[in-house]
């Protein structure tokens, strides 16, 4: 467990034991946790939802005394998928508890850290910081949904150059997954952030009010960027099945005309196998290479009036 505190007007690492104060934990606080929620009232359903190892739908709850939030954290890992996890905050008049499951410390929370070890100003009060941590959350999802854009771009380049799509069909079919979840759990997070910046609850200080509406902002700019990668999606997966149909086509065609080439073959030898004495040319030296000759010469001419036609 990570503790700073502010005093005079400014926020500095460890445990003042007065004034505001900030807790960051982790999975491996459970205990550290549990008596942090004895020590500031914390309701323990909202003890539950944090240790809960399962992914909740980002919510508000107004406890009174102080809120529950869960916000939304897009989190991009090396060589893998993005993925969604929770960040789980307890906000009150005079102090503000952050929870994520993974011990490595949300991007958001190491920028506030960051800036606060730096000497950076930060907004004043507990809410301002959580203004700060909800803002960097937020931002930080700008940079992966573009990169995740700019991987679909590339795909569908390369189905314009290949005319295929392989491995990367699940990859599209993923990041498509991927932004409709982010888009379902963004929903209500646009929901309550706008009503953090009405003025709604007491624990958020009159001045941060517009700041949480620049939040939804640009909460907002994130849903709209997904609901841009979601339709680049559909024109990737459109590009493929018609790449698809294309290259089906070409072998069709090509089928087709070897098809109409093998046909007259297939009548002169037809006409010369049939069992009759009379058959012209049937006894001749010459008969069997005059077959061959007009076999060859007949598909020759079909070929050149097909290119002509640019059948092929």
């Amino acid at each position: 467990m990570r503790v700073w505190s502010n005093d005079n007007g400014r926020w500095a690492p460890g445990d003042a034991g007065h004034g505001l104060r900030w807790y960051d934990l982790c999975k491996a606080d459970e205990a550290a946790l549990r008596d942090l929620a004895t020590t500031l009232g914390l309701h323990p359903l909202a003890i539950d939802d944090c240790l809960s190892p399962y992914l909740h739908t980002p919510k508000l709850e107004d406890f009174g005394a102080y809120l529950f939030i869960i916000l939304a954290d897009l989190v991009s890992i090396e060589d893998t998928t993005p993925t969604v996890q929770e960040l789980d905050v307890f906000l009150g008049k005079d102090f503000l508890v952050t929870y994520h499951d993974r011990a490595e410390e949300p991007a958001a929370i190491a920028a506030v850290a960051r800036a606060i070890e730096q000497g950076l100003n930060t907004r004043p009060g507990a809410s301002g910081l959580f203004y700060e941590v909800a803002d960097r959350t937020v931002d930080a999802m700008i940079p992966i949904v573009t990169e995740l854009g700019e991987e679909l771009d590339a795909i569908e380049d390369r189905i314009l150059v290949a005319g295929r799509l392989g491995e990367d069909h699940r990859r599209v079919m993923s990041r498509r997954a991927l932004a409709g979840k982010v888009r379902r759990l963004l929903t209500p997070e646009l929901q309550f952030m706008i009503r953090l910046g009405r003025g709604e609850f007491a624990a958020i200080e009159p001045g941060d009010r517009p700041y949480f509406r620049d939040v939804y902002d640009h909460l907002l700019r994130v849903d709209l960027a997904l609901e841009e990668l979601r339709e680049d999606t559909e024109v990737a997966l459109s590009m493929y099945l018609s790449a698809l149909n294309n290259k089906l086509n070409e072998v069709m065609k090509v089928l087709a005309v070897v098809s109409a080439l093998a046909l007259p073959g297939t009548l002169i030898t037809g006409v010369f196998g049939t069992n009759f004495d009379n058959v012209p040319g049937l006894h001749s030296q010459e008969g069997f290479a005059l077959m061959i000759a007009s076999i060859v010469g007949v598909a020759i001419g079909m070929a050149y009036f097909f290119r002509k036609r640019h059948w092929f």
